[in-house]
């Protein structure tokens, strides 16, 4: 999560958007579908997509 934000701060969305992703479904994989990690790091796919159409 530390290097998705991170790269989110520097402006390179698309790979925060991969990141954040990838993140999500690891975490489903492991832990469940709902575990609030995952949407945690769904939340940042949809926050990073936010701010590059800005």
């Amino acid at each position: 999560m530390a290097e998705a934000e991170q790269v989110e701060e520097e402006g390179d969305y698309r790979t925060a958007v991969h990141l954040y992703d990838q993140l999500g479904k690891d975490i489903q994989a492991q832990h469940g579908r709902f575990d609030a990690r995952a949407l945690d790091a769904f939340e940042g796919v949809a926050r990073s997509i936010g701010k590059s159409s800005q």
